[in-house]
């Protein structure tokens, strides 16, 4: 067995601590838990991560500014956002810091194991790594070949992965709903409501859609 990947969690509530680190608890993954986000920063300074498990609301400083404060140190590290149903997260302006990956609480074990596999196999993909990740050696897919687009920012490439995910997954919100995450990126505004309406379309539970389709149309009526 080669090195485990390390994965750092951060988040406030105990609780929820020990779920995800139960859920995730495997020979593959070598597990490091911070309560708040002076000490994810601390721990991170002392000791990098393949993967950082990151609450969006926490007393003090929030997701939002540990990200920040990672990309400014130059730490691209890959960031999974976790937030709660009731909170709708700054997608975009969590974007440009170079987050993709937003998971809901609650969330069932093998959502974020399936999530945690699916990211490091995206990041790690054509890097030596004495272990793997579930599901590491398959070919990528458009929708995963678009996160990690947008994870580095190549919009142009991204757009042109989404287009091809939405034709390989038409029954799938996913990928129109990342369509409009990136025309906000772009400050396109129009393009981005017909996307999200277009996830709704195909999936009218989809929460992340219907999220943001609010903001358009609260927008609307102020």
């Amino acid at each position: 067995m080669g090195n485990p990947y390390r994965i750092l969690i951060v988040e406030d509530e105990p609780s929820l601590r020990l779920v995800f680190r139960t859920a995730l608890q495997s020979d593959e993954y070598l597990l490091t838990t911070a309560a708040d986000g002076e000490t994810a920063l601390s721990f991170l300074e002392q000791d990098p991560a393949d993967l950082v498990l990151l609450d969006l609301r926490m007393p003090g400083m929030d997701g939002l500014e540990v990200l920040r404060r990672l990309r400014e140190a130059g730490n691209e590290v890959p960031v999974v956002i976790l937030t709660a149903h009731d909170s709708v997260p700054n997608v975009v302006q969590a974007m440009r810091l170079g987050a993709i990956d937003f998971v809901s609480k609650p969330l069932t074990p093998e959502t974020l194991r399936r999530v945690v596999a699916e990211v490091l196999a995206r990041h790690v993909q054509g890097e030596p790594r004495p272990a793997r990740a579930a599901g590491a050696g398959r070919p990528p897919d458009a929708l995963s070949s678009a996160k990690r687009a947008l994870n580095h920012r190549l919009f142009q490439r991204a757009r042109g992965l989404l287009r091809m995910a939405i034709a390989e997954n038409p029954d799938s919100p996913e990928p129109h709903y990342l369509m409009g995450v990136l025309h906000e990126l772009q400050n396109e505004p129009k393009a981005a409501s017909r996307a999200y309406q277009d996830a709704l379309q195909v999936d009218p539970n989809y929460e992340p859609a219907r999220l943001h389709r609010m903001k358009f149309d609260t927008g609307k009526r102020a």
